[in-house]
């Protein structure tokens, strides 16, 4: 069943945002679950639809979390998923964003708002990219900057997280901070 469920998330998803973010949430889910000893299988399949309703409808939607959960609900449900992992990663797409909406109030859905997160750490230059699409380099750059500010110090909640991240943040801070004596 979850490989179905892979199937139908790297369908619905652009070949860079499964590559560069679907795929690295992915990772650290699993890596983090195993860490708290918590179902492996659970937190993959909510990292794997925590962004169903953005796949799904398009873009950047605003509130992708909240059209996200009848879309995982569906998914799940359909594939013989029982209620209580479904009502588990139900609350993992909806919290995901953290400090957007609903908060995490399970070690999943915690470890999936911070996956999301840590995901972000990779995926500097691809945001770089997609920000440059859609309006100026100095726009992008500060999206940039704010967005990973925000992940750094709101996002990362669990410590031993942040702690897996530290050295990556710091790396991007330091290419970031040189280039203000540019703008």
């Amino acid at each position: 069943m979850l490989e179905e469920i892979r199937k139908i998330v790297r369908d619905k998803a652009e070949e860079e945002d499964w590559k560069y973010h679907i795929v690295p949430v992915v990772k650290y889910a699993k890596q983090l679950a195993v860490m708290f000893k918590e179902d492996e299988e659970t937190a993959e399949l909510a990292a794997l639809l925590h962004d169903i309703g953005r796949l799904m409808h398009g873009g950047e939607n605003e509130n992708h979390e909240i059209i996200g959960v009848p879309e995982a609900e569906k998914i799940l449900k359909e594939h013989g998923y029982p209620k209580a992992i479904i009502d588990e990663v139900k609350h993992c797409v909806e919290s995901h964003r953290s400090g957007k909406g609903t908060p995490p109030r399970t070690p999943i859905a915690r470890i999936i708002a911070n996956a999301d997160a840590m995901s972000h750490f990779d995926a500097l230059l691809v945001f770089m990219f997609w920000r440059c699409k859609k309006s100026d380099f100095e726009e992008a750059f500060r999206w940039v900057d704010d967005k990973i500010e925000r992940d750094w110090n709101k996002k990362l909640t669990i410590p031993e997280a942040k702690e897996l991240m530290r050295e990556k943040y710091k790396a991007i801070r330091l290419v970031l901070d040189s280039t203000k004596g540019y703008r």
